[in-house]
């Protein structure tokens, strides 16, 4: 059995009279060529030719005819498979032969009206078989849906009526036989290649394509008909021919050329494609962020610093690259704005890539502007809940401290957007807080308190005096004071410290508080121990 999958529309109900020549007409029958395949756009009955030429009790519905011209000899038959598996798709053939003519059709030697319904039948399909032995089946009830193959001869030639009375399903079609052993039985077509893909561009999805210029491609042999067509049913229907440039609307477009023998009238049809490309392909995603440093809602952007990201390593002298406030002027070609653009951002602008020589081909890319503000931070305050004389830990207590990122010691970075800091030195440090977008940085001096718990002023060297460390500088002024708010010494930062000793005479060991006054109006108070 040799299978080739054919798929033919059939529609259904629709009493369409074609013109003389229609597939739906003998005049108009599909020659069947090389390995068999059709499609069809066949509808409708064309004009009524079956009455009184089967014993099968039918005529057309919506027909389709076909004409085989035999090569090889032995049997030939057909599976006929809907696509559909429902019993309520019904179709009927006829067959007219050997040697008969549209204008003297004689009787069919071969018919199949069952209704697979009405015969119980468990499938829908039909055809013709080395099994059987009826030659025509039908109406109705009668039948298996199957009949006898054909004994074919070389140079035999028959008429095939497919019809369906009943539903609305497309078919496959099975040659089988001994005939088609090793190769079907009937004439090859031309000689013919398939040619090249037709390639244009333009951003705007239509295109011009001389599709004639394939016909070299396709075939050389003489004595052969070539025409296009737009879809594969037209071409083996060999009709809508394409006529002249051909206009394409689609990104993927299938041409299909049909290539007729003009001495046996065998055709074959191979196809290609129309590809619409985009044009240049570019860069999408496209920004500049500018920082509203004098907060007057306005920037200045420069639109060409993003050229060389845009083109994406294409080489800018085959391109040219325009700017447009809207995507309709950037289509039409119309209002372009300069390079340098003011805008109060959150704006989106677009950016036009065209082929120096062919300005049709191109490609369009947003840029997106975007504006930032500078951190604003009107108060902040630092917490240190734990001093020590080395290494503090502090946190930020800052309004809308999730908007911002911060740096201690250096404006470099690294930033955090941890508003803690581990293992500070004590002393005087410079915050610096930018935004997220990076846009700015401000920075402002804290001071870090460093201090021991407690001191031993027993002149033994070690922690002998009580003192602020960080804070060495001149003017930085520390006043001491027992528990009960007595005032007993006040001394510079820069000062060696407090020996634990009050006009010449050592305090007892206790709890001393102590406030310091800085040169930056920063005022601190803490409590420390004197230990004896």
């Amino acid at each position: 059995m040799r299978f080739v999958s054919v798929l033919i529309f059939l529609l259904v109900n629709i009493n369409i009279i074609n013109a003389q020549g229609g597939v739906n007409d003998c005049s108009g029958a599909i020659k069947i060529c090389g390995d068999g395949a059709i499609s069809s756009n066949a509808n409708g009955v064309g004009s009524q030719e079956l009455t009184g030429r089967n014993n099968c009790s039918s005529q057309e519905h919506n027909s389709l005819w076909l004409e085989i011209e035999i090569t090889k000899a032995g049997t030939l038959g057909f599976n006929l498979k809907p696509t559909s598996g429902a019993l309520n798709i019904d179709y009927d053939f006829f067959i007219f032969g050997p040697n008969a003519s549209c204008g003297n059709l004689g009787n069919a030697i071969r018919c199949s009206t069952t209704n697979p319904l009405a015969s119980n039948a468990t499938s829908n399909h039909t055809g013709m078989n080395d099994s059987e032995l009826d030659t025509s089946e039908g109406p109705g009830p009668n039948g298996n849906n199957f009949i006898k193959s054909l004994d074919v001869l070389p140079g035999e030639t028959y008429f095939i009526v497919i019809d369906r009375p009943i539903g609305n399903s497309p078919f496959e079609i099975e040659w089988t036989g001994t005939s088609t052993v090793g190769s079907f039985p009937f004439p090859e077509g031309p000689e013919i290649s398939k040619p090249g893909d037709l390639e244009a561009c333009n951003s705007n999805g239509v295109s011009d394509f001389d599709i004639f210029s394939t016909s070299a491609e396709i075939v050389s042999q003489n004595n052969t008909c070539l025409t296009y067509h737009e879809s594969l049913a037209d071409a083996s229907d060999n009709q809508g021919a394409i006529q002249g440039t051909y206009t394409s609307t689609q990104a993927l477009k299938t041409i299909y050329a049909r290539v007729e023998n003009d001495l046996t009238g065998c055709a074959r049809i191979t196809e290609f494609d129309l590809i619409i490309n985009d044009g240049p392909i570019i860069n999408q995603d496209n920004s500049i962020e500018q920082c509203d440093l004098d907060l007057n809602g306005n920037e200045y952007y420069v639109l060409s610093d993003l050229n060389s990201s845009i083109l994406d390593g294409k080489n800018p002298s085959d391109f040219q690259i325009q700017f447009f406030s809207n995507l309709n002027d950037a289509n039409t070609n119309q209002n372009s704005i300069t390079s340098g653009y003011s805008s109060e951002g959150n704006e989106t602008v677009f950016t036009k890539v065209s082929e120096i020589n062919n300005p049709d081909c191109f490609n369009i890319a947003e840029i997106n502007l975007i504006l930032n503000e500078p951190p604003q931070i009107e108060s902040y305050s630092v917490v240190q809940p734990q001093i020590n004389s080395n290494s503090n830990t502090i946190t930020l207590d800052i309004e809308n401290a999730s908007d911002y990122e911060y740096s201690l010691g250096n404006i470099d970075g690294p930033f955090q957007t941890s508003t803690t800091f581990n293992n500070v030195n004590s002393g005087f440090q410079t915050i610096y807080i930018r935004d997220l977008k990076g846009c700015a940085i401000v920075s402002s001096e804290i001071v870090v308190l460093g201090y021991d718990n407690f001191f031993t002023p027993n002149n033994d060297g070690v922690n002998d005096f009580w003192k602020l460390r960080g804070i060495e500088t001149a003017g930085n002024l520390i006043h001491i004071f027992d528990r009960y708010g007595k005032l007993l010494i006040k001394l510079q930062a820069s000062d060696k410290g407090w020996d634990g000793t009050y006009n010449g005479t050592e305090m007892p060991a206790d709890d001393y508080w102590f406030r310091v006054s800085l040169q930056n109006q920063q005022e601190f108070n803490g409590h420390f121990s004197l230990v004896r």
